[in-house]
């Protein structure tokens, strides 16, 4: 029977806003906000944080949030839930879904439908959705390049180039669905060339071969890099229609 776990990595050190996933919003830290809403998808059967930070597993513990502590050395999220994928000892049919810590806004229905689109198109390893965007300039915001469905490059700028006519760029969203062999082929293989020249470590899963897909999705989440993301959230969460109609999580 296969399951479904979503993976959350997470960790403390954060240059732009430090102690980030602790951050209250709506008087809840970021993290907790994550994980709720995470546990309202559909097809999750497990929600489980993946971090270093003893501080982090000390306020999951006392909120009865599964967690998982994970070594200190990795360089990004992946490296990180393939270390507690295998500390879970995962079956080999289980997909993951790597959720990330500091997008508090997140959409459950966006984790039903990357499960639901790699159940349904086993000819790919790794599912990451997208949405249509006209410009975006950010470095931060990852552009997918994609022949219809399968990924063939990611980048930081803005590709394809409107050499002959305009494009829509194709902005990756961060909620990511991994079969468990591919997530521990990526994990066992070294960071591969273009990955090192972007710093976008799914990179390193086009190159050592695996089938990288994509759709289209509609909505959006946001991650909190800066303040002025932070105080953007606070914002939106007071009128966010999920969290309000959650009850505010029902005291966490």
């Amino acid at each position: 029977m296969m399951n479904t776990v979503g993976l959350i990595p997470v960790r403390l050190e954060s240059s732009r806003l430090p102690n980030k996933a602790i951050l209250e919003i709506s008087g809840i830290p970021m993290i907790l906000h994550v994980v709720r809403r995470a546990q309202l998808s559909k097809t999750l059967d497990r929600v489980v944080v993946c971090t270093d930070s003893h501080k982090i597993c000390d306020l999951c513990v006392e909120n009865k949030i599964e967690v998982v502590l994970t070594k200190n050395i990795h360089t990004n999220g992946t490296e990180r839930i393939a270390e507690a994928a295998g500390i879970l000892n995962l079956d080999k049919d289980t997909i993951i879904v790597d959720i990330q810590g500091d997008e508090p806004l997140l959409k459950p229905y966006m984790i039903d439908d990357v499960v639901d689109y790699l159940v349904k198109n086993k000819g790919f390893d790794i599912i990451v959705p997208f949405i249509e965007t006209f410009e975006d300039e950010s470095h931060s915001r990852v552009k997918l390049v994609a022949s219809c469905s399968n990924v063939v490059y990611m980048s930081r700028r803005n590709l394809p180039y409107p050499f002959l006519k305009g494009a829509v760029y194709k902005k990756h969203l961060s909620i990511i669905a991994f079969r468990v062999d591919a997530l521990s082929k990526f994990a066992s293989s070294k960071p591969t060339p273009l990955e090192e020249v972007e710093g976008i470590e799914l990179l390193r899963a086009i190159e050592i071969g695996l089938k990288v897909g994509t759709f289209k999705e509609y909505g959006e989440t946001l991650a909190v890099d800066t303040q002025e993301d932070y105080e953007r959230v606070q914002r939106l969460m007071c009128r966010d229609e999920l969290y309000l109609e959650s009850n505010g999580y029902e005291q966490y």
